[in-house]
């Protein structure tokens, strides 16, 4: 609960108050607008002029390939710069425009000149990118042309003569009289104080998911141990249900276990996510604030996630209802006779505990007892294998192994069984029935105990 409080709260930090903007929207960033007070804040405008380009940022180890481009865009209002930077991928309506105002206004009239929005927040700009936007501004194809065509009036008036000729030249003007410009600011499309959108999403979903963890370890904390037990079955209850409630014990015992190694492995997903996302981050050079807000949260909302998933399935499985009525379903299979069932239930019951038998290991559980005319064991699952001690003739301990390919590799396994023979089943023959152990530790008690049980007729092997 601690854990995935502490998961909130720095989730939040990271990305709290960018959602909270994001949220409220963005705010149109209006001509009489001052570009300082809107610093910070998540604002939406229209670009009507971008008048020079330069590559923001190169994918990482391919100095060929522009992730990101900056736009040195004029404001006309203002007459003032600013820079938008915006993803390769989506940079389209702004080098559109870019293009369309290199040329002559004929054709410009043609173009598709409607300003594109941009949306982010507004944030000064440090002296390396501004030294970046003023050479992209000074080898603009504009400037260029106006210092070309300025003392042709044929095509100044080709270039320059119509409403978006005019604005550029004004432009123009003031830069070669030495315009200068002690504030610049831009605008990173998509991307609220440093932080880009889907990297907010990310680290509020990773914030809620955890804050909802923390109040359902909350809720069982303050309720654990109260829930309902059943009552034992009264004097009047039938064998059957007297041996189920037995059971119980052992049964709660092995979903207890089954759940605690089940957190064990949501823990360890959430920190194999980690670890693997951090490492990719830091394998392929990204910036630590990007591991921090993307990598870090991802890897933590996709841990958090897959162990959700682990332990949904492993409650699923773990019920103690559900699996001692699969156990009664299945013995009412192997035994279809009311009467046979009830037998089987007093046999088992009248045994008492000193014969009984369990090997439990990381993956299953076994737990049988020894009667006087049924022999039993019953899996984790509830399934259950009844030996009928009046047919029996013989008991054979069997080691099984080998390998199987599992993929690329081999991988070996080994199983020790105790089978049953039926009198009248030859001894090549498979067996009837079996008891199915994972160590020969396992199925040598069991057959010790077997021949401390004592059956007549019987011929009980040791392994």
């Amino acid at each position: 609960m601690v854990c995935a409080l502490a998961i909130a709260a720095v989730m939040w930090m990271q990305a709290g108050p960018q959602f909270l903007k994001l949220r409220g929207g963005a705010a149109p960033l209006g001509p009489e607008d001052d570009l300082g007070s809107a610093q910070g804040e998540y604002i939406s405008l229209d670009v009507a002029y971008p008048v020079a380009s330069y590559v923001e940022e190169y994918y990482s180890g391919d100095p060929d390939r522009v992730k990101e481009y900056g736009y040195v865009v004029y404001d006309e209002e203002r007459q003032a710069f600013f820079c938008i930077v915006e993803a390769e991928q989506s940079d389209g309506d702004y080098a559109s425009l870019l293009y369309n105002l290199g040329l002559a206004a004929d054709l410009r009239a043609t173009k598709d000149m409607t300003p594109a929005p941009v949306e982010g927040s507004l944030e000064p700009m440090e002296q390396a990118d501004i030294d970046k936007a003023v050479a992209a501004l000074q080898e603009s194809e504009i400037l260029e042309m106006y210092m070309d065509f300025q003392d042709s009036e044929g095509y100044y008036d080709a270039y320059f003569g119509d409403e978006y000729g005019k604005v550029m030249a004004d432009m123009c003007q003031r830069l070669l009289r030495g315009m200068e410009q002690p504030e610049w600011y831009c605008v990173v499309s998509g991307s609220i104080n440093g932080v880009e959108t889907p990297h907010i999403w990310i680290c509020i979903f990773t914030a809620v998911l955890s804050a909802l963890i923390a109040i359902g370890s909350l809720i069982s904390l303050i309720t654990g141990g109260s829930a309902k037990k059943n009552a034992a079955p009264g004097e009047g209850a039938n064998a059957m249900d007297r041996f189920l409630y037995e059971q119980r014990g052992w049964v709660e015992e092995w979903c207890r276990y089954c759940l605690g190694r089940a957190r064990r492995s949501a823990y360890l997903s959430v920190a194999i996510w980690v670890v693997l996302l951090v490492a990719i981050g830091f394998f392929a050079k990204t910036p630590v604030q990007k591991i921090l807000v993307f990598n870090l949260p991802l890897g933590l909302l996709l841990g958090e996630l897959t162990g959700l998933f682990i332990l949904w399935v492993q409650r699923k499985l773990s019920q103690p209802g559900k699996i001692l009525k699969r156990m009664g379903k299945y013995i009412r299979k192997a035994l279809p006779s009311a009467d046979a069932q009830e037998e089987f239930a007093e046999d088992f019951l009248k045994a008492g505990e000193e014969w009984t038998f369990q090997e439990r290991k990381k993956d299953n559980i076994l737990c049988g007892r020894l009667g006087d005319r049924y022999w039993s064991a019953f899996f984790g699952t509830g399934l259950p294998v009844i030996v009928e001690v009046e047919k029996l003739e013989r008991v054979e301990p069997e080691t099984d192994s080998g390998s199987v390919r599992s993929g690329k590799v081999r991988v070996s396994y080994e199983s020790h069984s105790a089978k049953f023979y039926y009198k009248g089943t030859p001894l090549w023959e498979n067996g009837d029935k079996a008891f199915t152990f994972q160590t020969r530790s396992g199925r040598d008690a069991f057959i010790a105990l077997a021949i401390k049980k004592g059956v007549e007729g019987v011929q009980i092997r040791e392994g």
